[in-house]
C-alpha cells in the first residue's frame, strides 16, 4: 500500500466517492449531496494550484500495491491558541465500502503520520472519530495515537448531534 499525490485521472471517482452516501461511509457523510460540477471544479482548481499537497492543507490518494486506488486521507491545519506554535494538523480518511475492515484504514493513517512528521514542522498531529465507530478507534490506537476524550455532540448527522473521540500523536512519540 502507499499514499500517492492526487493525479486528473482520480478527480471523477473522488467526486463520486463524495457524492455517495454508501461510497464515502456513514460517518463520512455530511447529510446531503455535493454538488459534483462544483466539486470538480474546486479539486480541480487545488491540483492545478498546489497539487493537493501542502505543509497545512493536503489530500493524497490511498493506493494498494497493485496501484488500484481505494480512498483517499487529508489533513489540514488546526489551532489550539493564538501562537503559531499552537497550529497542528488534523487529518482524515475515507475508502471505498468493499476495502474497509480489511487493515488498509489502519495502514493508510500510520504511512499519512509518518508522511506528515516527515515533511512538516508540526509538533501535534490529531484526529477525531465519532463514538459509535470503534474500528476507527481501534485502528487509530493500533498506530499508537493517544485517545484524549470525548467532544461532546460535535457532529450534526442524519438529523442529530453526535460525540466524537478526540485522538492525538506527538513528534516525541512517533516511532514510525
Amino acid at each position: 500500500m502507499r499514499l500517492r499525490p492526487v493525479e486528473t485521472r482520480d478527480i471523477g471517482w473522488l467526486v463520486a466517492m463524495a457524492g455517495d452516501p454508501v461510497l464515502i461511509g456513514e460517518h463520512n457523510w455530511p447529510g446531503s449531496a455535493v454538488d459534483a460540477d462544483e466539486r470538480t471544479r474546486e479539486m480541480t482548481a487545488r491540483l492545478d494550484a498546489d497539487g493537493m499537497i501542502g505543509e497545512w492543507k493536503g489530500t493524497m490518494v490511498v493506493e494498494l500495491g497493485d496501484g488500484t486506488p481505494i480512498g483517499d486521507v487529508s489533513w489540514r491545519s488546526e489551532k489550539w491558541g493564538p501562537s503559531e506554535k499552537s497550529r497542528c494538523l488534523a487529518f482524515g480518511i475515507a475508502l471505498l465500502p468493499q476495502h474497509r475492515g480489511k487493515g488498509h484504514g489502519t495502514e493508510a493513517q500510520r504511512l499519512l503520520v509518518g508522511h506528515l512528521f516527515s515533511r512538516t514542522s508540526t509538533h501535534r498531529i490529531q484526529t477525531d472519530t465519532a463514538v459509535d465507530n470503534p474500528a476507527e478507534q481501534r485502528a487509530l490506537e493500533k498506530i499508537g495515537m493517544v485517545r484524549e476524550g470525548v467532544i461532546r455532540q460535535a457532529e450534526y448527522r442524519n438529523g442529530q448531534y453526535h460525540d466524537h473521540v478526540l485522538y492525538s500523536i506527538l513528534r516525541s512519540e512517533w516511532s514510525g
